[in-house]
Protein backbone atom coordinates (compact mmCIF):
# COMPACT_ATOMS: atom_id res chain seq x y z
CA UNK A 1 0.00 0.00 0.00
CA UNK A 2 1.15 3.52 -0.62
CA UNK A 3 0.29 6.31 1.28
CA UNK A 4 1.48 10.08 0.50
CA UNK A 5 4.19 11.26 3.58
CA UNK A 6 2.32 12.35 7.28
CA UNK A 7 2.99 16.51 8.02
CA UNK A 8 2.54 18.02 11.18
CA UNK A 9 0.39 20.16 9.38
CA UNK A 10 -2.30 17.33 9.03
CA UNK A 11 -3.42 16.78 12.22
CA UNK A 12 -3.89 20.79 13.22
CA UNK A 13 -5.84 21.54 9.82
CA UNK A 14 -9.12 21.10 8.37
CA UNK A 15 -9.51 19.61 4.96
CA UNK A 16 -12.27 17.89 3.08
CA UNK A 17 -9.85 15.36 1.08
CA UNK A 18 -8.37 13.04 4.09
CA UNK A 19 -4.71 13.09 5.24
CA UNK A 20 -2.82 10.30 4.40
CA UNK A 21 -2.82 9.64 8.66
CA UNK A 22 -6.52 9.03 8.32
CA UNK A 23 -6.08 6.58 5.40
CA UNK A 24 -3.75 4.69 6.95
CA UNK A 25 -5.85 4.57 10.25
CA UNK A 26 -8.41 3.23 7.96
CA UNK A 27 -6.04 0.96 6.58
CA UNK A 28 -4.65 -0.25 9.87
CA UNK A 29 -8.36 -1.39 10.79
CA UNK A 30 -8.93 -2.99 7.56
CA UNK A 31 -6.25 -5.22 7.44
CA UNK A 32 -6.92 -6.37 11.28
CA UNK A 33 -10.58 -7.52 9.79
CA UNK A 34 -12.89 -5.64 12.44
CA UNK A 35 -14.18 -3.09 14.71
CA UNK A 36 -13.10 -4.24 17.96
CA UNK A 37 -10.08 -5.89 16.41
CA UNK A 38 -8.91 -3.44 14.19
CA UNK A 39 -9.24 -0.97 17.04
CA UNK A 40 -6.58 -2.78 19.48
CA UNK A 41 -4.70 -3.97 16.30
CA UNK A 42 -4.46 -0.10 15.47
CA UNK A 43 -3.32 0.56 18.99
CA UNK A 44 -0.69 -1.69 19.28
CA UNK A 45 0.52 -0.90 15.57
CA UNK A 46 0.66 2.77 16.74
CA UNK A 47 2.44 2.18 20.13
CA UNK A 48 4.68 0.17 18.21
CA UNK A 49 5.68 2.74 15.60
CA UNK A 50 6.69 5.21 18.74
CA UNK A 51 3.16 6.55 19.70
CA UNK A 52 3.56 6.55 23.21
CA UNK A 53 1.01 9.55 24.36
CA UNK A 54 -2.50 7.53 25.74
CA UNK A 55 -5.33 6.36 23.42
CA UNK A 56 -7.58 9.58 24.50
CA UNK A 57 -4.66 11.81 23.38
CA UNK A 58 -5.26 13.84 20.09
CA UNK A 59 -2.68 13.77 17.42
CA UNK A 60 -2.98 17.33 17.17
CA UNK A 61 -1.65 17.86 20.74
CA UNK A 62 1.88 16.44 19.66
CA UNK A 63 1.63 16.68 15.58
CA UNK A 64 5.34 15.83 15.21
CA UNK A 65 4.94 12.38 17.65
CA UNK A 66 2.11 11.61 15.46
CA UNK A 67 3.83 12.13 12.16
CA UNK A 68 6.79 10.23 13.02
CA UNK A 69 4.75 7.06 14.24
CA UNK A 70 2.10 7.64 11.00
CA UNK A 71 5.23 7.46 8.49
CA UNK A 72 7.00 4.66 10.33
CA UNK A 73 3.90 2.58 9.88
CA UNK A 74 3.29 3.68 6.49
CA UNK A 75 7.42 2.62 5.41
CA UNK A 76 6.09 -0.75 6.59
CA UNK A 77 2.98 -0.69 4.91
CA UNK A 78 4.44 -0.20 1.36
CA UNK A 79 6.11 -3.88 2.01
CA UNK A 80 3.57 -6.03 3.97
CA UNK A 81 0.28 -5.48 4.52
CA UNK A 82 -0.04 -9.05 7.34
CA UNK A 83 -0.70 -7.85 10.64
CA UNK A 84 2.28 -9.99 12.62
CA UNK A 85 4.79 -8.76 10.11
CA UNK A 86 3.71 -5.34 10.57
CA UNK A 87 4.11 -5.34 13.97
CA UNK A 88 7.24 -7.08 13.50
CA UNK A 89 8.79 -5.00 11.66
CA UNK A 90 7.78 -1.74 13.48
CA UNK A 91 8.79 -3.15 16.98
CA UNK A 92 12.29 -4.53 15.32
CA UNK A 93 12.95 -0.73 14.49
CA UNK A 94 11.25 0.74 17.43
CA UNK A 95 13.03 4.25 18.26
CA UNK A 96 14.98 3.83 21.91
CA UNK A 97 12.91 5.71 24.86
Amino acid sequence: MQFDEVRPEHFTTLSRNPFPHILIDRALQQIAGGSADGSQFRKDVLAAAGWSHGGLTPFGKYPADACEAFNRIRKVLEVTQEPDAILAELEKDAPRV
